[in-house]
């Protein structure tokens, strides 16, 4: 754990220009994330925020409860995944201006579902103009495709003023995590966020990238290294690991400047299957704890190449362990899924209450009867054990019926924001009355 930061780390959170930072795993790039933003927000209005995006939900909910834990008031600052960005802050408050329509919209998986719309997988930010005219015609109709979410996104920014005028005037900062995983839309958006004058700060791993963990060679990452107005900094040391560990790895790519006197790496042969190393295991665990003071058996982690290897040796190990696993929740960005998800986390962290939660999803001023609805239901979820939960689905049911599960864009209830309907058929819940949705948007839009 870092205390105070260190050189390396004080120079990123002085400089106040756009900033690419290349960080070593266990350099407490995270730590340095949160500082930084926390330094940024102080100095802000009410009304600005930063946008803080990361790729995957656990990252985007890790750096949200970071900051939380350390007092950092948010304001009105995004911090979510980078498609969710595209969708909230874009293509729902903007499509309209293209459009002149305000359909419900609905999150669809791929183009491929869809063979009407199936040319528009093939799109690119030079969008022709009969690729132009399909996706108008698909935000007509409500229909964001997750797939080319950037796409949209992009052809929304450069035909729409008003998505410029509303970034410089609500953000002052975006921050984007693991940037080696960027592909050539998120640069182009990123560098296009930076031109209207909101300072950009990209972090990444280029070596993680390199060596194949992703898939993706990095090279939009150390585009951004070679540009004149953006500084590079680098985050080298590493807090996490026993200084043999890192240095070991370090061999692995030639570049060690040390040899460690106390060191922690050994290899260990055993012959027969993973049931067999499951024993050794067993065997070594303990010698392992006293020789050096580990206390706690979550103080030491096994990790395997693939899920079925887990698998074997969560039912081989019979020291007390836990195994951690994505989920197909995790990987489920539906609306559904997304609030299932924070809904979860909110219910298992001990810092946050239902009315923490239910501020996030409607405003006790603005929809004060929704809110009321989603305290009590928030309520009920929060007090129910974890074999109680299966039983939820009914207060879930009636948050449905009363129309409270029709959530506006960001999950957020204030004016002028439209309305997103979540497929309750999902869940297999009985569809809300559409009639109703359409007299809420009229509404919402004469206000």
């Amino acid at each position: 754990m870092i205390n105070e930061p260190t050189n390396e780390q004080k120079a990123i959170l002085n400089y106040n220009g756009n900033t690419v930072v290349t960080a070593n795993p266990g350099s407490g790039k995270t730590y340095t994330v949160v500082e930084k933003i926390g330094k940024v927000l102080h100095d802000l209005p009410s009304y600005k925020g930063i946008i803080a995006i990361s790729f995957t939900n656990k990252a985007s909910d890790e750096l949200k409860k970071r900051c939380k834990r350390k007092g950092i008031n948010a304001k009105s600052s995004f911090f979510g995944t980078i498609d969710k960005f595209y969708i909230s802050e874009i293509i729902i408050p903007f499509a309209s201006h293209l459009t002149h329509v305000m359909p419900e919209y609905q999150v669809v998986e791929s183009t491929e579902t869809e063979k009407h719309y199936s040319e528009l997988g093939m799109i690119t930010e030079n969008v022709t103009k009969e690729q132009g005219a399909l996706l108008k015609e698909a935000l007509c109709k409500g229909k964001i495709f997750l797939n080319i979410s950037g796409e949209m996104a992009w052809y929304i920014m450069c035909n729409v003023p008003g998505v410029r005028k509303y970034m410089q005037s609500r953000y002052s900062h975006v921050f984007i995590d693991e940037y080696q995983d960027c592909g050539k839309i998120q640069h182009d958006i990123f560098l296009a966020l930076c031109e209207m004058g909101i300072i950009g700060v990209a972090v990444g791993d280029v070596n993680q990238a390199i060596y194949g963990f992703t898939n993706r060679f990095p090279r939009y990452l150390l585009e951004l290294i070679g540009k004149d107005d953006f500084e590079h900094f680098e985050l080298s040391k590493n807090h996490r690991c026993h200084p043999s560990i890192s240095e070991y790895s370090l061999c692995l790519y030639g570049i060690s400047k040390e040899i460690i006197e106390d060191k922690r790496i050994f290899r260990v042969s055993v012959d027969g299957n993973e049931v067999n190393i499951a024993k050794k295991i067993d065997l070594a665990i303990p010698k392992i704890k006293r020789k050096y003071n580990v206390a706690n058996n979550n103080q030491i982690a096994i990790l395997c190449r693939n899920n079925g290897t887990i698998k074997i040796l969560d039912q081989a190990i019979e020291t007390p362990h836990k195994v951690f696993a994505e989920t197909p929740l995790d990987r489920d960005n539906s609306e559904w899924g997304r609030l299932f998800r924070s809904l979860l986390v909110a219910k298992f962290d001990q810092e946050i209450f239902p009315v923490d939660y239910a501020e996030q999803l409607f405003s006790e001023e603005y929809d004060p009867e929704k809110y009321r609805e989603v305290l009590k239901a928030c309520d009920i979820i929060f007090n129910s054990s974890t074999e109680e939960l299966a039983d939820v689905k009914t207060a879930l049911k009636e948050l449905d019926d009363e129309g409270v599960l029709v959530r506006r864009s960001g999950g957020f209830s204030k004016p002028n924001h439209l309305y997103v309907k979540i497929p309750s058929d999902e869940i297999g819940l009985q569809p809300v009355d559409d009639k109703a949705v359409e007299k809420m948007v009229t509404t919402e839009s004469e206000k």
